[in-house]
């Protein structure tokens, strides 16, 4: 094994300790327990209805009724927003007829010899249409979160963009989003959308997490995960690529893990982390092979202009 690999196999180690220890820290933070009080007011829908969320609102990530908004959060749904629609169970009443029979359970029946029948009122469970409404539809107070915003910059900013596009499996736009989502992954657009007024490395990270997503065939047909560990992947492979570029987002990818996790114990980080790990290596691999590419044609066109001014100053003798 080559002297270089076992470097790199050591910084991923290094990166692992450093990601789990943050992730349980922020677990034993009295912020945790704010965060966990406000979300546990959330309702918790069935998957046939988280289907039909994510199928009208992409990049919804916190959902609930219009009142509840208001009673629970001090939130209101904004003018002109169109609810999210969801099926919901409701309970009805209704008289029908029934046969009556005696206590040995034999019919009873009337002077004809037909069985009688008598008038009941019974419960029933149906379902309707109801709408709900994601946070971004809505305004009033911040909900807390467990993720920072990121506000640093990054040294050779515009060229980590280009590379990162360079080496996305689907297309990347920066454009205005409307409510809190920093950028998401369309897997039936098969293109990454990413916030265009955030910090650089904010915007980095950002990216570097829709193409995790991307890469890890999130919402296609192979897709087995659900939303939670989806992100807790893909924030993980964020972090990790991060780190392999110099870049720390510690403040926001250790709080973004726990807050999606299920269980303190981070059991979507430790089931997939070979996953995590193969994904992180392989894009940053990427990241590295276009970057020297770069570099190779950076020096290629350096190398010609100096001939070209060379060939000129001949010229002038």
């Amino acid at each position: 094994m080559s002297r270089e690999r076992v470097s790199r196999e050591e910084r991923m180690s290094e990166i692992q300790e450093k990601l789990e220890t943050g992730v349980r820290e922020i677990f034993e933070s009295g912020k945790y327990e704010e965060y966990i009080a406000a979300m546990s007011k959330f309702p918790h829908y069935s998957i046939n209805n988280c289907i039909l969320i994510v199928s009208q609102c992409p990049e919804a990530s916190h959902v609930c009724g219009f009142r509840k908004w208001q009673t629970d959060f001090n939130r209101v749904v904004n003018r002109n927003e169109h609810g999210i629609m969801i099926i919901a169970p409701i309970t009805y009443k209704a008289d029908i007829e029934e046969p009556v029979f005696d206590s040995e359970n034999h019919p009873v029946v009337d002077a004809d010899g037909k069985q009688m029948t008598e008038k009941v009122t019974r419960e029933f469970q149906g379902f309707r249409p109801a709408y709900v409404f994601d946070v971004s539809q809505t305004s009033g107070e911040p909900l807390p979160t467990l993720a920072n915003m990121l506000n640093d910059g990054v040294d050779d900013f515009e060229k980590m963009r280009d590379v990162l596009i360079a080496i996305s499996p689907v297309p990347i736009s920066f454009e205005e989003i409307s409510g809190t989502a920093n950028g998401y992954f369309s897997p039936s657009g098969q293109c990454i959308v990413v916030r265009n007024d955030m910090s650089e490395l904010q915007t980095i990270k950002t990216m570097i997490h829709e193409i995790a997503h991307a890469t890890l065939g999130h919402g296609g047909k192979e897709d087995k995960w659900d939303r939670e560990t989806k992100e807790v992947q893909a924030e993980s492979v964020a972090y990790w690529v991060a780190q392999m570029m110099g870049l720390d987002t510690s403040e926001y990818s250790f709080g973004y893990i726990s807050g999606w996790s299920k269980d303190r114990e981070v059991s979507e980080l430790k089931e997939n982390l070979d996953l995590i790990k193969t994904t992180a290596d392989k894009i940053t691999a990427d990241l590295e092979r276009e970057l020297s590419k770069n570099v190779g044609m950076t020096e290629s066109i350096c190398e010609e202009q100096a001939q070209e001014k060379q060939a000129a100053r001949k010229k002038t003798r």
